[in-house]
């Protein structure tokens, strides 16, 4: 079998003077590239690196591949993630995660919001705005959380981003404005314990819980390894809110048309009801389990790194009819 491994290195990024903070934070490392395509070889499987570009079309059809594995976030644009998986059903290629429609739902998350909503999942109340001088007419109930209506990796959102009055919403919102240069998502603050649910093709893994000084995952805490932030994996949850909470993230994943690996991160308020914040289509996997709340999710269930590149195969095997 042929695998195409598809990526945008943080190496490879087009840097402007003009990226705000963290513009590039959700581009894959090297090593993260380097360990999928070893994974690859320990499996028997010839795999090869293509930069998920435009200009790569031409060498990953000489490639001939029997499935791409699309680890792409693409540069530009609030459906960046749907880019790649658009070209890959142009060339009738197969490939591994979501596809545009799942890429494009979950990359605008107040679009998945609405569908959480829809289907009967739990998600905090919120508003968006396309410009900042649309706060004025909306009534707001503190405290308040920030962040821009599509990105990943935390971009957008720094140590400010949680708000309790109207000055400091006000000025959170001119900062994403004028920072991003996106539209911004304002949604009720759940005060409480944050948690982040990985999912392997149909196998919900072990909960996660993220812990936080600040109360919240910041963009600054994600990129400093010497923060103190914290992962706790299994999570200390009764039994039966490990299974509610596993539950809303698969069925998280399936409404918004998510395929083989995918992340759900969730709130629980102080009377134990969650919060859905939103799912990650194509999640971090550095090898690094510290960090890579997937990667440390899987450990925790005693996978090795290669077998969650394995499961992610297999699932894209499965689900595209594909001999191995």
């Amino acid at each position: 079998m042929k695998v195409a491994v598809l990526a945008n290195l943080k190496e490879d990024a087009p840097v402007t003077p003009e990226d705000p903070p963290g513009r590039w934070d959700d581009l894959d490392d090297k090593i993260t590239v380097d360990s999928i395509l070893e994974s690859l070889s320990a499996l028997g499987i010839e795999a090869k690196y293509f930069p998920a570009e435009l200009s790569s079309i031409e060498s990953i059809k000489s490639f001939h591949p029997d499935l791409c594995f699309n680890s792409s976030e693409g540069h530009f644009g609030s459906s960046r993630e749907a880019q790649m998986p658009a070209i890959l059903d142009i060339l009738r290629l197969p490939y591994t995660c979501a596809g545009v429609l799942g890429m494009s739902l979950s990359h605008n998350k107040h679009i998945a919001k609405r569908i959480f909503r829809y289907s009967g999942l739990p998600t905090a109340d919120f508003f968006v705005l396309q410009h900042p001088d649309e706060l004025e007419g909306h009534s707001v109930h503190f405290p308040l959380f920030v962040k821009p209506a599509f990105e990943g990796s935390s971009i957008g959102i720094n140590e400010s981003a949680l708000v309790r009055n109207y000055a400091d919403l006000k000025k959170q919102v001119d900062w994403v404005w004028e920072t991003i240069h996106a539209d911004i998502l304002v949604e009720q603050y759940i005060e409480g314990r944050e948690f982040t649910i990985g999912i392997l093709g149909e196998e919900v893994l072990p909960i996660v819980e993220i812990v936080s000084p600040t109360g919240f995952y910041s963009n600054e805490q994600k990129e400093d390894i010497d923060s103190e932030v914290y992962r706790v994996c299994p999570a200390h949850l009764p039994e039966e809110k490990t299974r509610e909470f596993q539950a809303i993230a698969l069925k998280a994943k399936h409404v918004l048309e998510l395929e083989d690996v995918c992340r759900m991160d969730l709130r629980m308020d102080a009377d134990g009801n969650p919060y859905i914040l939103e799912v990650n289509p194509i999640p971090l996997m550095h090898p690094d389990p510290e960090q890579a709340s997937l990667v440390y999710a899987a450990r925790a269930a005693g996978y090795t790194y290669k077998d969650i590149v394995q499961k992610i195969i297999n699932s894209a095997i499965k689900r595209w009819n594909l001999s191995n």
